[in-house]
């Protein structure tokens, strides 16, 4: 059991180690690069799958949102990385992409579409209301021929009446 422990512990301790790429911003050189510092050593960090459409722009945002901040750097195969500010995981590299200042290079930061529908009802079409004249017609008609069941065949029977519900009166005051 204590060798399971143990080892559990040192793999975690591996695992951790294994930079998952936590660093802190520094500064932002232009849209598309920033520096970061890394275990006390400044180094310079490109974004993936990205081309800069608004150079001023990207900085601005980057300048605002992640200098001083804590981010993760994912990097890329084909070079640079993906940026996710903590603690909210922003993906800087999307948001460049959304905001305009950016436009993606990579299917993975293409922001996602949702269509937002409405649902107002259906529209009634000449057919649709003619059919429902119709079964509105026979639904009367099929009524007024049970009402004439219920009120007698014509010979005289009466319904059972049926007892009133009773009214306690309360005496008049003088």
């Amino acid at each position: 059991m204590n060798l399971r422990i143990t080892f559990l512990f040192i793999f975690l301790s591996i695992a951790l180690r294994l930079d998952a790429g936590m660093v802190r911003v520094h500064s932002v050189i232009d849209g598309q690069t920033l520096v970061v510092e890394r275990g006390g050593i400044a180094s310079t960090v490109q974004l993936a799958g990205l081309t800069i459409t608004d150079d001023d722009g990207a900085r601005a945002l980057m300048e605002w949102t992640l200098v001083n901040a804590w981010v993760m750097l994912d990097e890329q195969p084909g070079g640079g990385h993906f940026l996710y500010r903590s603690p909210d995981a922003l993906f800087v590299n999307r948001e460049l992409v959304m905001r305009g200042f950016a436009r993606a290079t990579l299917p993975s930061i293409e922001p996602t579409q949702h269509v937002v529908v409405t649902f107002l009802g259906t529209t009634n079409s000449a057919a649709d209301f003619a059919a429902k004249r119709r079964s509105d017609a026979l639904l009367d008609g099929a009524t007024k021929t049970k009402s004439r069941a219920a009120a007698g065949n014509g010979s005289g029977a009466k319904r059972s009446a049926r007892p009133k519900p009773s009214r306690s009166r309360q005496p008049r005051k003088p």
